[in-house]
C-alpha cells in the first residue's frame, strides 16, 4: 500500500530472512519473497523511504501466500483498483492472504 508502515514491512521481511536459513547467512533456502506491485514505480512508506518492487502483478497462484502491508489509515480509501483486483483474484484462487497493520482493511471479504 502507498504510505505503508516501514517498520511493519522491515520486521516481517527480517523474520523471513532469519527463518529462511541457518547460521545467519541470509540465504533464501527455506522461503523466498518478492515485493510486487501494479507497476515498477517505487512505493513510498509513511516515513518517506521508498521500496522498489521487484516485479508487477502476475498470477497470484505463483505464491504460497500474499502479504499486504497497510499504511496510514487516511489513505486506505484511495487503494489502487489494480491492487484490489489482484487481491480478489488471489482470494478466488485460494491463495492465503495476510494483512499486516492496516493491510487487513483492504483484504477481500471471505
Amino acid at each position: 500500500m502507498h504510505r505503508f508502515t516501514l517498520c511493519t514491512f522491515a520486521n516481517f521481511v527480517d523474520v523471513l530472512r532469519l527463518a529462511a536459513d541457518e547460521g545467519d547467512r541470509s540465504r533464501p533456502i527455506q522461503c523466498r519473497w518478492k515485493v510486487i506491485a501494479p507497476d515498477l514505480r517505487p512505493i513510498t512508506a509513511s516515513c518517506g523511504v521508498s521500496v522498489q518492487p521487484q516485479e508487477v502483478f502476475g498470477s497470484p497462484k505463483l505464491f504460497d501466500y500474499i502479504v499486504v502491508v497497510g499504511g496510514l489509515i487516511d489513505g486506505m480509501d484511495r487503494c489502487d483498483e489494480r491492487v484490489q483486483a489482484f487481491l480478489q483474484k488471489a482470494a478466488e484462487a485460494g491463495v492465503p492472504l495476510v494483512g499486516l497493520c492496516t493491510g487487513t482493511f483492504i483484504l477481500p471479504p471471505v
